[in-house]
């Protein structure tokens, strides 16, 4: 009688299942969300690492980078390179050390071009008014539609949309293009025959005529 008690409780223990080889959750719904959190927070391009941007620090970085005019223009500075290989490494250097004065004239440009154009510039004109009005709107309350608040992110989205056919009927398209081809030529033709100041300072040694 007792080898068979004995038997029963060997049999109940081989059935019954171990403490010892549990399984183990890999991870937990919070750690997963919690990691997932951390990866996006790590993205660059993560809306909240956008926000943090510092406009001024930017603003005041391009503005140390600005070189003199007098400097820009000046006449005795151009000459023409000496040979291909010259050209392409006197283009990188000249992009590098005017590059804030070649993006002002870009955007002289780009004001010639509108301002010489009137429906562009009213249709311009018009969009900045509405996103004015859209601002003076929700600091006093924020627009509701059917209940719903709509965010100043869209609303400023909505009004550009709406511009965006008229901007097309005066023409904008071929200004764009005007303004790319313009910038690009003058910033070419200044880089290629402008001759680099400071060579030593770049650690590049050029062959100049």
């Amino acid at each position: 009688m007792s080898d068979i008690q004995t038997t029963k409780q060997l049999s109940g223990d081989m059935l019954s299942p171990s403490s010892q080889h549990s399984e183990i959750p890999l991870g937990t719904s919070e750690d997963n969300s919690a990691s997932s959190t951390n990866n996006n927070d790590l993205s660059p391009w993560n809306l909240s690492n956008i926000q943090k941007l510092n406009v001024g620090e930017l603003y005041s970085e391009q503005t140390k980078s600005l070189r003199p005019w007098t400097e820009f223009f000046h006449t005795n500075q151009f000459k023409k390179p000496a040979s291909i290989k010259a050209a392409g490494r006197r283009l990188l250097l000249n992009v590098e050390h005017f590059r804030t004065n070649y993006i002002i004239v870009a955007v002289i440009l780009s004001i010639y071009c509108v301002i010489t154009s009137p429906a562009l510039l009213f249709v311009l004109l018009a969009m900045g008014a509405g996103c004015y009005l859209v601002t003076l709107k929700n600091r006093e309350s924020q627009l509701s539609i059917m209940g719903r608040q709509i965010p100043t992110s869209q609303q400023y989205i909505a009004v550009m949309g709406l511009c965006v056919p008229l901007l097309l009927m005066v023409g904008a398209g071929s200004a764009i293009f005007w303004i790319l081809g313009a910038s690009v030529f003058v910033i070419l033709l200044h880089a290629l025959f402008h001759q680099t100041p400071n060579q030593e300072a770049f650690g590049v040694q050029m062959e100049e005529a």
